[in-house]
């Protein structure tokens, strides 16, 4: 009866000490999430994010000016932005659920879109940079 009750106590402390173990250091985000519309998700790193962040901060002042935009233009800086993605990325595998951290649109996009969707922080918010 002793080692009956003692092998549940061992059981019981092995399988805590699993569950830590296993969500040790998860709360350091060192991969961000990038869905391509259309296209799926993808992992990226800090300096692809912030190669990102250049062209997304030129389509922001692009948009927001008063200048008459070239529609050709914002659909090459969102085909540039996804090309990053696809090229340094890694693909998250379609059966995988989680969350995007930013979600870049097709290119098929239209300039009132774009304008909706290029504007203040852009895309990619300041904070997820540092």
């Amino acid at each position: 009866m002793v080692s009956g009750k003692g092998r549940g106590s061992s059981k019981g402390k092995g399988r805590s000490r699993g569950r830590r173990r296993a969500t040790k250091g998860r709360s350091k985000v060192d991969k961000i999430v990038v869905r391509l519309m259309g296209e799926g998700q993808y992992y990226v790193d800090k300096d692809t994010l912030k190669e990102i962040n250049t062209i997304d901060n030129r389509m922001v002042r692009l948009l927001e000016g008063k200048d008459i935009v070239d529609e050709q233009m914002v659909k090459e800086s969102i085909a540039g932005m996804r090309m990053l993605v696809k090229s340094r990325g890694k693909r998250v595998r379609d059966d995988t659920i989680i969350p995007s951290h930013i979600i870049i649109p097709s290119i098929d996009m239209t300039l009132e879109e774009a304008r909706e969707v290029f504007k203040e922080e852009g895309l990619v918010p300041e904070g997820m940079l540092d």
